[in-house]
């Protein structure tokens, strides 16, 4: 009896069988932990866990196992949700940075505006009668 919980509960938790899924383990890690070495973000590190974990669930096929497996992913998996959610809002402050807002309106257009008001002025002139934009759009009212 105890054999057949075992291995429902392993194809369950674990579809794949033993060998495959000792083989995914160790690309995930080879994978995850060059993504860490190269990027130094938790975040990776994090995900080589998510993959590994489960491999326990191949030799220790017990519902007790199982519910304590599937409660480190979840935990695992929120923390990383936060460590994106963190990520992000960094990223979207360095972008600000770099571009000298300060968390205004990246859409400002209002010295693009002076500055093709002040080239209309020079290539059409003072006099409004033979201003060539102004005339282009005679008849029109906004």
């Amino acid at each position: 009896m105890n054999l057949v919980l075992t291995a429902e509960l392993q194809s369950r938790f674990a579809p794949l069988p033993k060998n495959m899924h000792i083989i995914f383990c160790i690309i995930a890690t080879v994978v995850f932990l060059a993504l860490y070495l190269r990027k130094r973000k938790i975040v990776d590190f994090l995900w080589l866990f998510v993959c590994d974990l489960p491999l326990i669930l191949q030799f220790y096929g017990d519902p007790t196992t199982a519910a304590v497996v599937g409660v480190c992913e979840v935990i695992l998996l929120i923390a990383i949700f936060v460590f994106w959610i963190q990520d992000r809002k960094n990223s979207k402050n360095q972008l600000d940075d770099e571009s000298g807002t300060d968390g205004g309106d990246v859409d400002d257009l209002k010295d693009v505006e002076q500055a093709v008001k002040v080239e209309r002025s020079k290539l059409a002139g003072n006099d409004a009668d033979d201003n060539v934009i102004n005339q282009a759009f005679d008849g029109y009212n906004p």
